[in-house]
């Protein structure tokens, strides 16, 4: 699967979705922000793939992936 894609997109939303009505954290970007000490319009283009596709990119992308609980 290519990092940065729609697909990418929807298997964080689908994560987020899971993990708020488990009552877990992170249930929302605004949660993956806070984690990451990032701005939440950042998490939101870094989600949806509309940021440079660099290696910092690739490795932010891998943390939220695991922070979130999404499985390869």
């Amino acid at each position: 699967m290519e990092i940065m894609s729609y697909e990418f997109a929807d298997a964080i939303l689908v994560c987020l979705k899971r993990n708020k009505r488990m009552g877990i954290k992170p249930s929302s970007q605004t949660d993956i922000a806070n984690y990451f000490g990032l701005s939440k319009p950042y998490v939101n283009q870094l989600i949806n793939g509309r940021v440079a596709n660099s290696a910092n990119t690739k490795k932010r992308l891998a943390e939220i992936k695991k922070y979130v609980g999404m499985n390869d």
